[in-house]
């Protein structure tokens, strides 16, 4: 529930581009500001993987997002947030749970996005909200994409 987070305490929030991803940055904000916290919004970049196309052609996995990319694509989903909270943006580079985790412990609050269609128990398994709730030391909201009706 806003409000309930400790004062001047940091909020996590995972941005992957999506329309979830940029809700719970709007959570995120909103929280911050009745409590008197900060926002870190961070985006995490996969490593490149090589992945098997065939014996003649090797795909990598995640090369197609570089650095300059995913940092523009975060800066400009936070610019879109209108918040009188501070906001700090990071971009770093390896697993998306572990990474978002990593910063999490030294945080507050972790906040994810999630599509709202679906219980918990149906988001496949390895998926990052998945982890993060197994994992996490410090509370965690998942926002819905949608409000709920």
């Amino acid at each position: 529930m806003p409000g309930d987070a400790p004062a001047d305490g940091t909020i996590v929030v995972g941005i992957d581009g999506s329309p979830a991803s940029r809700q719970a940055l709007r959570w995120a904000c909103y929280q911050a500001e009745i409590t008197g916290g900060s926002v870190l919004a961070m985006s995490v970049r996969e490593e490149a993987a090589f992945l098997p196309g065939s014996e003649f052609a090797l795909r990598t996995r995640g090369s197609w997002r570089d650095d300059d990319t995913v940092r523009a694509a975060l800066h400009r989903a936070v610019s879109l947030v209108s918040t009188s909270a501070p906001v700090r943006e990071r971009v770093v580079t390896g697993e998306p749970a572990d990474e978002l985790l990593a910063a999490a412990n030294e945080a507050d609050l972790l906040v994810l996005g999630t599509d709202g269609h679906r219980g918990l128990s149906a988001v496949p398994l390895g998926s990052v909200a998945v982890e993060c709730v197994r994992r996490a030391v410090c509370p965690l909201v998942l926002v819905p994409a949608a409000p709920a009706r």
